[in-house]
């Protein structure tokens, strides 16, 4: 049974940004984000000794910002988990999962807060809409993940699962999150999957994306491809397991 509908003067939303040698960026972000009303976690994801002064300084100048340190880098999915824990721990309902680069389009935050207000209990979404600076690799590889996604969840409701922009219902995702140990790349699949099969309902909405052209990747082509195979191995053998039960609630709804 679903939780009774949340009023939106009941919701208490953050932002969470991992941060791994986007220091300098993740000003901008946090600042966009402070000045929009959101309280943001910044997670500190092992950066040497001078990055992390940086994200200090930001803290410190930006009104409702919180530091999370993790001593060693773990990847984005473990940053994201830690930001997570964070925001659970003090009392937020929702979580804005933002990247730290700047890539995304600051100015769409109204409508998905909006959006989440509308739907309190579920996943509000990013897909990502291109400009021309998108690496060609990375917009296949994206095709490949979103074929596997289709056939881990059995259904087509996902448009985009690495999109790293998303709003989070906090209570229902981070017990499923704080399970999850795939740590880089593939947290961004992962959690969309399972939170599949765990019953969220998700409402996807295109953003605005852009690659800086000085930017810094942290994409490890060859150990951010193989987890993120694992991850899809896994995810099918999961699926698997799932499927009586998967079909089983489909039939019931059917018959309903």
């Amino acid at each position: 049974m679903r939780e009774p509908k949340m009023k939106p003067e009941d919701m208490k939303f953050c932002a969470i940004v991992p941060v791994y040698r986007h220091e300098k960026a993740s000003r901008g972000v946090a600042e966009s984000l402070a000045a929009q009303g959101l309280s943001v976690i910044l997670v500190d994801d092992g950066n040497a000794p001078e990055g992390h002064e940086i994200l200090v300084q930001i803290a410190s100048d930006v009104p409702n910002t919180t530091l999370v340190t993790r001593e060693k880098n773990g990847g984005k999915g473990a940053a994201v988990i830690s930001g997570l824990e964070a925001a659970f721990n003090m009392g937020f309902t929702h979580a804005l999962q933002v990247d730290a680069d700047g890539q995304h389009d600051m100015e769409a935050i109204p409508f998905f807060v909006k959006a989440a207000k509308k739907h309190p209990l579920d996943l509000v979404a990013a897909f990502p809409q291109y400009d021309m600076s998108v690496p060609k690799a990375r917009e296949q590889g994206r095709k490949i993940t979103n074929f596997w996604v289709a056939i881990e969840t059995l259904s087509m409701s996902i448009p985009d699962s690495m999109c790293g922009f998303r709003v989070y219902p906090v209570k229902f995702v981070w017990p499923v999150a704080k399970k999850i140990r795939t740590y880089r790349m593939g947290f961004d699949i992962e959690i969309l999957v399972r939170l599949s099969w765990a019953g969220l309902k998700m409402y996807f909405y295109p953003i605005k994306v852009k690659y800086p052209e000085d930017g810094v990747s942290n994409f490890r082509a060859f150990g951010d491809n193989v987890e993120i195979s694992w991850t899809h191995t896994k995810l099918c053998f999961g699926m698997l397991v799932r499927l009586p039960m998967i079909l089983g609630r489909r039939l019931f709804k059917k018959k309903k």
